[in-house]
């Protein structure tokens, strides 16, 4: 005998059902180490040398997007502080077991590792025309493809060939970006 659910609707619950906010400790922590980790960014990019003009400085796409995530980051910290009104004094004292990182966390940043190590390894780079412009095809392209699918399969519970079609999408357009509009060699070729 068995016991059938009665037909209920389908609804969209996210990409991690039941997660709420982290804890206002990690978010002041993640907000910290951003805000340190944008700051030195801003400071290596401006000291850069600038051969053309601002708008050519190889300095200037890492300095506005480590002032953007600089000013997330900020947010990030305000809103933690302001959930649970706590001072930073207290978040350092305080440390929970809730603040373990998870298995997840792990499983990304071993990804990271070993996508940084495949672009580092796997180096090549393969140069062809299509008419009269030119591509230039590296590592960069199939590593970050493979890695971009597994992390985003990883963490969302949709079916692979929409991650993998995702990732190709994603990862061709930011090659074309970096390629075409910036003029800058994408990681993983010689």
């Amino acid at each position: 005998m068995t016991h059938e659910k009665p037909n209920q609707p389908v609804a969209f619950e996210g990409e991690e059902a039941g997660a709420g906010y982290a804890s206002p400790t990690l978010d002041l922590i993640a907000a910290g180490f951003l805000v340190l980790l944008t700051i030195i960014v801003m400071v290596a990019s401006w000291a850069l040398p600038v051969p053309g003009g601002l708008l050519t400085a190889p300095g200037l796409l890492p300095f506005v997007t480590a002032f953007s995530l600089l000013l997330m980051a900020l947010v990030l910290g305000a809103t933690a502080l302001k959930r649970n009104r706590i001072s930073a004094e207290r978040v350092i004292s305080k440390a929970s077991t809730d603040d373990i990182p998870t298995a997840k966390t792990l499983l990304l940043a071993a990804l990271v590792g070993l996508y940084i190590l495949a672009l580092q390894f796997l180096a090549f780079q393969r140069d062809f025309s299509v008419g009269d412009s030119f591509f230039s095809i590296s590592a960069f392209e199939p590593v970050t493809i493979v890695a971009l699918a597994a992390i985003v399969h990883i963490h969302w519970r949709g079916p692979l060939w929409i991650t993998t079609v995702v990732s190709v999408i994603w990862t061709l357009i930011l090659s074309l970006i970096f390629q075409k509009a910036f003029n800058i060699p994408l990681p993983g070729s010689f």
